[in-house]
């Protein structure tokens, strides 16, 4: 079980305070909206009436051994900067800022975010690196140029085993799972002489343009 705290609802923060909730998590929700915090109470740990400004209040509940603070204030770029600042000065390390644009993008990394989301283009990148690739199934962005992605077994792969592939030296790419469609089975880090069939899918974790020169 992680720690996380969220300051500032709306849907974004609501949604995410909610689902990292059901997997177990302890989630801290600090927003001005009291129908908001209301309607979360009873399905996270701990759920407070604040207004953001107000950080002097904050250190009661912000502190360093937090695994991350997601601040979602993306409407008031001048509450976003103060409330970044703050909780950088309180040393937590995993600062997570949900931002309107990429100007703004900017301006938060310089005052102390170790991430930036900005949903529209994060959305739209993720989305094209889809549509772009037809055997493509799926892909978790974990970084600006890393991934995890998720495509159909090229036919040549077919019959050959992972060592003979040599995918990591040849591509710098790693096959972290398999999973076997008609099984319905996954394999975690599958061994050397493992053998490729038709029915498989390959989840591979690497760059965008590695895994773009293995598929074709």
């Amino acid at each position: 079980m992680k720690q996380y705290a969220i300051i500032g609802l709306k849907s974004f923060g609501y949604t995410l305070a909610y689902e990292l909730s059901k997997k177990g998590h302890e989630i801290l929700v600090i927003d001005r909206d009291e129908s908001l915090i209301n309607k979360l109470k009873e399905k996270v740990a701990q759920a407070i009436i604040s207004d953001f400004k107000d950080l002097e209040f904050l250190k009661n509940f912000i502190n360093k051994n937090l695994d991350a603070v997601i601040i979602n204030l993306d409407e008031s770029l001048e509450e976003t900067i103060l409330v970044t600042m703050a909780v950088n000065k309180l040393g937590v390390k995993n600062i997570i800022v949900k931002v309107s644009n990429e100007e703004h993008g900017i301006i938060i990394k310089k005052l102390g975010a170790s991430e930036i989301i900005i949903p529209e283009i994060d959305y739209a990148r993720q989305l094209s690196k889809k549509l772009g690739n037809h055997n493509l199934l799926d892909y978790l962005p974990l970084s600006p140029d890393y991934g995890i992605y998720e495509i159909a077994l090229p036919d040549r792969f077919t019959g050959k085993k992972l060592n003979e592939l040599n995918l990591r030296n040849k591509y710098n790419v790693n096959v972290i799972a398999i999973k076997e469609i008609f099984k319905n089975n996954i394999i975690l880090n599958p061994k050397p002489d493992f053998k490729f069939l038709p029915d498989m899918v390959l989840y591979l974790l690497g760059k965008n343009d590695d895994v773009l020169t293995l598929k074709n």
